[in-house]
Order: structure tokens, then sequence, then C-alpha cells
């Protein structure tokens, strides 16, 4: 496992990083935003398809909770920033379901007599509180919402995660690092892109396994088929985390003089998504040579970015590499 980002000890300008910490907390704090409202409408969807008011459909729903999960992008696997944030990770997404958690103890669930809500949920497992519960529902049975005792579970997961939607923007209306100095700072800042870029790799990694041998089911959202789909928003938040709206990492670099490390960076997360596979699918991928060749590219171009960071820009802005407790995992 490649080197994560530890402390900064470069001595820069510290306004340039005091800008660069209040464009990377605007961006977290929109996405948040983005992420609640997206949520408030998978709730909507899903409690009128159970209501069967006519205003709602099973493809209406599963398009809400599409939205919902790209939504969630932003924030997947950066563990830096706001702790009242990052608290709440594993109970809008539980992965890897590798052995059917989910479905498992939803099944249990689904079997007990209890009027589930917000409130009694809360005292489960995070793998039927968040989005992957909301996707077997609406992907693996939706039958089940024929029910009224499936519906009311069903519904009080939707309400748990616009629940956790509207905590996470919350958490986000301070900016975590505006009390820290500088340098510390930017270590966050690239600390949490590295972070996310390791996540992704995971996510691609281990469904792919070894040639010939892939495991689909630690796929993210194997359910609804749309695990690349996913794999290419996390992408696509990277690049926007690397950017910042014209005051992150890439313009750092410029000012500094180090124009060709960015303009390397800025190329390859534009390659990697203009050269995206149209399928949603990485289950799908996987079941053809030319299908795993394109993944194998996808992740040599991730690992090309991290390798970026840790050896070229580490370098350039005077990072210290460490390792951290995730190597070898």
């Amino acid at each position: 496992m490649l080197p994560m980002l530890t402390l900064v000890v470069l001595a820069g300008c510290d306004s340039d990083v005091n800008e660069i910490s209040q464009a990377v907390h605007q961006q977290h704090l929109a996405a948040a935003q983005q992420f609640a409202v997206a949520a408030v409408g998978l709730n909507d969807s899903l409690s009128g398809l159970c209501r069967n008011d006519g205003t709602a459909s099973l493809e209406a729903a599963q398009q809400a909770w599409t939205h919902t999960m790209q939504s969630w992008m932003p924030f997947q696997g950066r563990d830096k920033g706001s702790e009242a944030a990052l608290s709440l990770s594993w109970q809008i997404q539980f992965w890897p379901d590798k052995k059917n958690t989910t479905g498992r103890k939803l099944d249990q669930l689904l079997k007990q007599g209890t009027q589930w809500s917000v409130a009694t949920l809360a005292g489960q497992s995070v793998a039927v509180q968040g989005l992957g519960a909301a996707e077997w529902f609406l992907y693996d049975s939706p039958q089940v919402l024929q029910s009224a005792k499936g519906c009311l579970l069903a519904v009080a997961v939707a309400a748990n995660i616009q629940h956790s939607g509207e905590a996470l923007a919350s958490a986000w209306q301070d900016n975590p690092w505006q009390a820290m100095t500088p340098e510390l700072a930017l270590g966050e800042y690239l600390g949490a892109l590295n972070n996310q870029l390791d996540y992704s790799i995971k996510k691609l990694q281990r469904p792919m396994g070894q040639p010939g041998y892939p495991r689909p089911y630690q796929a993210e959202s194997w359910r609804s088929g749309t695990s690349l789909e996913n794999l290419r928003a996390s992408v696509a938040a990277m690049e926007q985390l690397y950017l910042a709206g014209g005051h992150g990492l890439d313009s750092l670099l410029r000012d500094r003089g180090y124009g060709a490390t960015a303009d390397r960076l800025a190329d390859q997360f534009a390659a990697l998504l203009a050269s995206w596979p149209a399928e949603p699918s990485l289950t799908a991928m996987l079941n053809s040579r030319e299908g795993y060749r394109q993944l194998l590219n996808i992740f040599n171009g991730l690992e090309y970015i991290q390798l970026m960071l840790q050896d070229e820009v580490a370098a350039e802005l005077g990072i210290k590499v460490g390792f951290n407790a995730t190597d070898g995992d």
C-alpha cells in the first residue's frame, strides 16, 4: 500500500493557505447541502411509492437513490475535516457488503413487530441505516414495498438518511481548518485528497481481485449495478477538490513555480474522466477481457495521481510523507 500524507513542514504564504482553506470549506459545505437536498428527495420519493398515491414510481425512487448516492461521493473516504461529519460516514454508507450483511439484517428486522422510525432504527446496525439499505429495498427486494411492514421499515431507512443529510450539512457550517496553523490546514487538505484516492483505489481493486478471479460482491452498489458510475463521481469529486474553484492545490502549485506538475495532475484527471467507460456496472466490466483491461487503465490512472501527490507534490511543497495504519491492508 502506498504511504499516506501526514504532517506539513512547509513554510509558505499564510494568506495563500488561508484562502485555500476557505475555498475547500465552502466546497464541502455546498456538497453537504446538496446531499441533504438529495436525501429529502429520496425520502419523499420512497414515501410516495409506499403510499401508492400515484405521484411516485419505482423508477423515480431508483433515480432519486442514484442521485443521493452520487451526492455522497464528495465525502466518501476523505477522512479529514469536521469530526461531527466524519462520525456520520458509516451510518450513511456501509461498505463493503460482500456477505450481504445488509440484506440479511433487513430480513431479520422485517420479521419483527417493531414500529420502525428514525429513533428505533438508530439502535440497529449501521448496515441497515443508510444508502445500502435503501438500495436493497429499491433494487434487490422491491416486492417488500408492497407490504405495510416492508414500507414502514423502508420509510424509516429513508427518513434516517434524510436525518443524516441534515446532520451532515449542519456539521459543515463551521470551517474545521480555520483554527489550525496554515501548515496543518494544508496538510489536512492534501491528506483528504490522498485518502479519497486510496479509498477509490480500494473500491476498484477489491472487486477486480486477480485476473480470472474477480470478486463482484465486493463492488460498491452491486445490487443496483452502478458501482462504476459511482466511482466516476468519486473521481470527479477529487478533481473538484484538487481545483477548489481555482483556489486549490492546482493554483498553489502554479503560484510556487510548479506549473508542469499542476498540468500533469489536471491533465490526468481530465483524461480519466473523458475516457470513462459508458457501462455503469463494474461487475459487468469484470465479465470480459476488454472490460478488465479498461478497469486496469482506471486503476493505473488513479495510482499515477496518488504517486504524483506523494512523490512530486510532497517534495515540491515540503510535505513530510509517512505510513499509516492502513498500509498493507
